[in-house]
């Protein structure tokens, strides 16, 4: 694939040309998510899960649709903006504070990473807990976003509460909207064990 190729925003609802017909009866918006920019100046991520998250949105009116898409302004994405090159390090591509430091100030890098402060670049879904939408990958960040304008809102840490270290970001629901997850936890002595929680489809909380 090649990485050097970046999605651009649109964050204004823009009016689609529809070729044939749109039903009048659909209406609603249908989120997406997904890896939108692949290279940050001279860096670029080294495998497609990495890239930094574009928000789309589709939404559905009297036989129109209307478009709008903007990138999750994630910790990470304002990381490597302001540095103008990867610095956050990702599933597939370990980024360095100081790309010019010599071999051995790299592998202390590596091992300090080796547990690292994960990322927040939700790229891979858009999940609904409760009334609320969160833009999510696969660690314990998740970002909460308005569903309409496509703004990135709070940082959430599963980690505060949940006793996990990795989330899924695939959950499950029910017909009452009850949503369904399940979480890895790195327990005493190493020992990895499964979290299975469930979050109410309206909580206070």
């Amino acid at each position: 694939m090649d990485y050097s190729k970046n999605a651009t925003e649109r964050p204004e609802p823009f009016k689609a040309e529809v070729k044939g017909g749109i039903p009048n009866w659909l209406r609603g918006t249908l989120l997406r998510n997904g890896p939108g920019i692949f290279s940050v100046g001279e860096t670029s991520y080294e495998h497609w899960f990495d890239g930094m998250s574009l928000l789309t949105s589709f939404s559905f009116s009297d036989g129109e649709m209307t478009h709008r898409s903007r990138f999750l302004r994630s910790d990470t994405y304002n990381a490597n903006m302001g540095e103008n090159r990867i610095v956050v390090s990702e599933m597939g591509t370990m980024a360095y504070p100081d790309p010019s430091k010599n071999f051995i100030f790299k592998a202390i890098t590596f091992l300090n990473h080796t547990v690292p402060d994960f990322t927040d670049n939700g790229s891979s879904n858009i999940i609904k807990y409760g009334d609320d939408y969160f833009a999510t990958s696969e660690t314990n960040y998740i970002r909460k976003i308005d569903p309409v304008t496509l703004e990135t809102q709070d940082k959430v840490d599963y980690t505060k509460y949940l006793p996990i270290n990795l989330a899924s970001s695939h959950p499950h629901y029910d017909k009452e909207g009850n949503a369904y997850n399940i979480g890895t936890s790195i327990a005493e002595k190493g020992k990895t064990k499964y979290i299975l929680f469930k979050v109410p489809a309206a909580s206070a909380n």
